[in-house]
């Protein structure tokens, strides 16, 4: 009776103590930032919420990817995939995200993957993405700039 209650103790302390799995392996949180990060952004564009996704895009690119605001306000996107990250660094990592979306002039629905490109710099969690927004309005039909 004794062993049963004891492997069923030890069976519910280590569930239990799974959750703390990932805050052993990743102590400073940057792959739970990277999650949160990534999530965010994704949302935001889902929503056409250029502004709000902007905040996730590296600083240098940032005015490249606001500069298709115009030809993103002809896009829904009705729903969207986000595929497993796979990190190719603790600095660098890949996301492939397949939105499910139509151009307001043809009403096609279509799939579009993206390959999110994250990094991020220094010691910090805050990580930024290298957008494809321009192979996003082009698989959809709208014209470029």
């Amino acid at each position: 009776m004794h062993i049963r209650i004891a492997g069923s103790l030890a069976a519910l302390l280590l569930i239990a103590n799974a959750g703390c799995l990932s805050e052993l392996t990743d102590p400073l949180g940057r792959r739970s930032a990277l999650k949160e990060a990534q999530l965010k952004y994704t949302q935001a564009i889902r929503w056409g919420n250029l502004d709000r996704a902007s905040e996730f895009v590296d600083p240098e690119l940032r005015a490249t990817f606001l500069s298709f605001a115009e030809e993103f306000a002809t896009i829904r996107i009705t729903d969207y995939d986000i595929g497993s990250i796979h990190y190719e660094s603790k600095d660098r990592a890949d996301v492939t995200v397949t939105y499910h979306a139509y151009n307001m002039g043809t009403f096609i629905d279509r799939s579009v993957r993206e390959e999110q490109r994250w990094h991020r710099e220094g010691a910090g969690t805050r990580w930024w993405v290298n957008p494809e927004i321009e192979t996003l309005v082009g698989a959809l039909g709208v014209s470029a700039q």
